[in-house]
């Protein structure tokens, strides 16, 4: 399989509900280093700003966009993203291989309005481009940064209009991996990164965390099929960093736990910690059994399957770790998928979800026990205001301040604390610690 072929059958299986990511994991192993690379630039570059090739391709069409064959589409989604995000690619080669595509496909009738779209977009796409790019309408800010209008509406709401343009600019931004490893093992495994030829360094704010100069691909890096580093952004890390200092080697509850990264990197650092996470996903349950398994961790930890809003600790937890369901949208940068998928009707659901989450959390601490109410959203409705209403129901809880400063760690408005994705290693998120007073 070729990367430009790989490209259009992880672009309809994204249309089709898959995230990116977990697509170009499934075909990468029928990849060269080369190609696959070439799918990932090809499918994140549509991605980021699919609005944006939308609106341009429908603007040099003589049809509905939506009248189009499926492959021709695709193609020229894929191939508009490439001619102007790939700078340094020839674009001929990138036009024939999508179109040796749509030919095997049936769409041989399409093939000449498929070059004729894209050579008329190469004398004039830079051009509208420029105009969107200096514009103030926040409708072509959003287009050009490749944000839902009301996405960006929400983050000048909440944020200002300076700081929203600034977060629109950030989540078009490329992101990179961070590998969290166990600060004993940092040197020498960056040793093996770097003689298998990854460019890495250590992070300058988390003795735990490795940064790369690329998108990577997992089980190529050293250590990851042993289980001695795993992907995670340095966001993530600072609420186990949070959560190490809080825990104090007590009984820790991972309430949403997901596939487990965070509570098996806890369980890493800490060999007095005993860990119980709950998933209502039956497959994030079982990955992450199969991590504590894989990094020699299930002693200490128990993952188990069910509605965290019904479930029973088997233990009681001296903390509870509550990573909530939410829109994902500090993460647009890194997974743009989730972008066109959500609504605000959405997330005023997931808003009463979370603070139906929260006070079950605090009801299963004990009096002198805490909660880490986290999320990687960067949209008020889930965060102060979410805390805050839990707040203002219940006299016994209060906040206490994290307990970490770094420089891009910023205070909410007026409860918990964001961590602003400036960095390509980091996502948006927010976090809150709460005490249950005795």
């Amino acid at each position: 399989m070729k990367g430009i072929e790989a490209a259009l059958l992880v672009w309809k299986e994204v249309g089709e509900g898959a995230f990116a990511s977990e697509a170009l994991r499934r075909v990468s192993g029928q990849l060269s280093p080369g190609d696959r690379k070439l799918a990932a630039l090809l499918v994140y570059s549509a991605l980021r700003r699919r609005s944006l090739w939308r609106f341009m391709l429908e603007k040099r069409l003589r049809r509905p966009f939506k009248e189009l064959k499926p492959i021709t589409r695709d193609a020229l989604m894929l191939g508009l993203a490439g001619l102007m995000e790939l700078k340094r690619f020839n674009p001929g080669p990138l036009y024939n291989g999508l179109a040796q595509v749509m030919k095997a496909q049936g769409a041989d009738d399409e093939v000449p309005l498929f070059h004729g779209v894209l050579k008329r977009l190469e004398r004039e796409g830079q051009e509208l481009l420029d105009r969107l790019r200096v514009s103030s309408s926040p409708r072509d800010v959003a287009m050009y940064h490749g944000l839902p209008l009301w996405g960006l509406s929400l983050f000048m709401d909440q944020w200002g209009p300076k700081k929203g343009r600034e977060l629109a600019r950030l989540m078009g931004m490329t992101r990179y991996s961070s590998f969290f490893v166990p600060p004993s093992e940092r040197e020498g495994l960056m040793d093996a990164m770097r003689s298998a030829g990854i460019r890495c360094w250590p992070s300058d704010e988390l003795d735990f965390s490795v940064r790369t100069c690329s998108h990577g691909f997992p089980p190529e890096v050293p250590g990851y099929r042993e289980g001695l580093l795993r992907p995670m952004s340095e966001s993530s890390m600072w609420v186990v960093r949070c959560a190490v200092h809080l825990a104090k080697g007590g009984r820790v509850l991972d309430m949403c736990c997901g596939r487990g990264v965070k509570g098996s990197a806890l369980l890493s650092l800490d060999d007095r910690v005993t860990l119980e996470g709950w998933d209502i996903s039956e497959g994030k349950v079982r990955a992450a059994r199969g991590d504590l398994d894989l990094r020699g961790l299930s002693d200490r930890g128990v993952i188990r399957a069910g509605d965290a809003l019904d479930l029973i600790p088997e233990e009681e937890p001296h903390l509870v770790l509550l990573d909530a369901p939410c829109s994902g949208s500090g993460t647009w940068g890194r997974h743009p998928e989730g972008k066109w998928r959500m609504s605000p009707e959405e997330v005023d659901r997931l808003s009463g979800l979370q603070r139906r989450l929260l006070d079950r959390a605090l009801s299963l601490v004990p009096k002198g026990g805490r909660v880490i109410y986290s999320t990687c959203s960067l949209f008020r409705e889930e965060n102060e205001r979410v805390v805050g209403e839990v707040l203002s129901s219940r006299r016994d809880v209060v906040e206490e301040p994290f307990p970490f400063r770094g420089a891009d760690i910023v205070k909410g408005r007026p409860f918990g604390v964001y961590v602003w994705p400036r960095l390509p290693w980091a996502d948006g998120f927010y976090c809150a610690v709460l005490y249950r007073r005795g």
